[in-house]
């Protein structure tokens, strides 16, 4: 009788992982994302201060399916004790018209006072969602990734007065 039920709470066992590691394949061969975070100093700012009391993860998504039409994500779950994030609507990455990476953002918060966040790099966060295809039906997905680091923006600004870099077109006369 013993063994019996331990017989079929092993089966079930298997099947939940095996189930969570085809969720969490599923995802790695259609996506590719890197998360990177960034904390706010004072409203409106967002700096290296990790002593802050809220922030951003900011998820940089792209595809490695060309059938893969977009993603939603329902749930972000950062795997620290401090950290909290309240996703009040989904997160939609959408492929279809675009071959760059797109960039999408969750606020999070400190919920533990006087928590110190020293580094975030390497914490885990949990996401699931929908994968929704061009041809065929939405497959779902859960996916536990790494932080990857702090954000840093590497778009620079364009001088408008370096002929160089604008080539002919600092040439046009656009007087009116």
């Amino acid at each position: 009788m013993v063994t019996g039920i331990l017989l079929i709470l092993f089966i079930f066992l298997g099947a939940f992982f095996w189930r969570k590691k085809q969720l969490a394949q599923r995802f790695n061969e259609n996506v590719e994302i890197a998360i990177d975070y960034m904390v706010q100093e004072r409203p409106g700012q967002y700096s290296g201060d990790r002593n802050a009391k809220s922030g951003v993860f900011i998820f940089n998504a792209g595809h490695a399916s060309d059938t893969l039409k977009n993603v939603v994500i329902k749930t972000v779950k950062p795997l620290h004790a401090a950290l909290d994030v309240n996703l009040e609507r989904i997160l939609l990455i959408s492929f279809e018209r675009a071959a760059t990476p797109k960039k999408v953002s969750v606020r999070f918060k400190v919920v533990k006072k006087r928590a110190k966040i020293d580094d975030l790099k390497g914490v885990q966060i949990r996401i699931s969602g929908v994968l929704n295809f061009k041809q065929g039906s939405p497959k779902k997905f859960t996916a536990v990734l790494p932080i990857a680091g702090l954000y840093q923006d590497m778009a620079q600004p364009v001088d408008l007065h370096h002929t160089e870099l604008l080539g002919d077109i600092a040439n046009l006369n656009l007087s009116i």
